[in-house]
């Protein structure tokens, strides 16, 4: 039995080529806390290298790039503002033509001035890497559909953690990552590997 996702149902075609004016790499939350801190991610590292893969073709082209950075209260236990912690890792690619956008919750959106920032910009296409795929990452996708973006989630170049049932049961941290991106992909975003991305035509800039 067929279960289309609502973009299969109404013709959304697969991306083949970006346009990288139009175009911006949205890099979520690739902070320390992630790494070292309380909230572990296993795949961390391997979204970490796959995100620099993309910063680095988005410099290749002369694509905006968005570094995301989530801070909360100096006196939370997780990603508390000031601290360690709450700093982008060292090995993400930074480059002074990048954008640094912080937040406090969980879509890049909300509250902060990415939306602004893109729409002066005339883009209307984003790839989206980062951490976790249940929150930041899943929020920030549907905000950027609501806001009438084209959205594609980096696959590997995304994760999250294993996360506890309520019920004894422990969710293991792959499942949740993929049930997420299915969820996604349904109407919100087209979902891509890294490898996909990396292999997409682009237009001159």
């Amino acid at each position: 039995m067929s279960h289309p996702t609502i973009r299969t149902i109404v013709g959304a075609p697969a991306t083949t080529q970006l346009d990288p004016n139009t175009t911006a790499l949205i890099v979520v939350d690739i902070q320390n806390e992630y790494f070292s801190g309380m909230l572990p991610i296993p795949d961390g590292m391997t979204v970490l290298r796959q995100s620099n893969r993309l910063i680095a073709l988005a410099d290749r082209h002369n694509m905006a790039v968005f570094h995301i950075q989530h801070f909360a209260p100096a006196s939370s236990p997780i990603f508390a503002e000031g601290s360690v912690m709450a700093e982008i890792h060292a090995d993400v690619l930074r480059s002074p033509q990048h954008s640094l956008i912080k937040k406090g919750g969980p879509s890049s959106f909300a509250g902060t001035q990415l939306h602004a920032q893109l729409q002066a910009r005339g883009i209307k296409t984003l790839i989206i890497s980062g951490l976790m795929t249940n929150n930041c990452i899943a929020a920030t996708t549907l905000d950027g559909a609501g806001l009438g973006y084209q959205n594609i989630v980096a696959s590997d170049a995304s994760a999250t953690r294993d996360l506890d049932a309520g019920n004894g049961e422990v969710l293991n941290h792959k499942d949740i990552h993929r049930a997420i991106l299915v969820g996604l992909s349904d109407a919100a975003a087209e979902v891509r590997t890294t490898d996909d991305i990396l292999e997409f035509r682009f237009a001159s800039a």
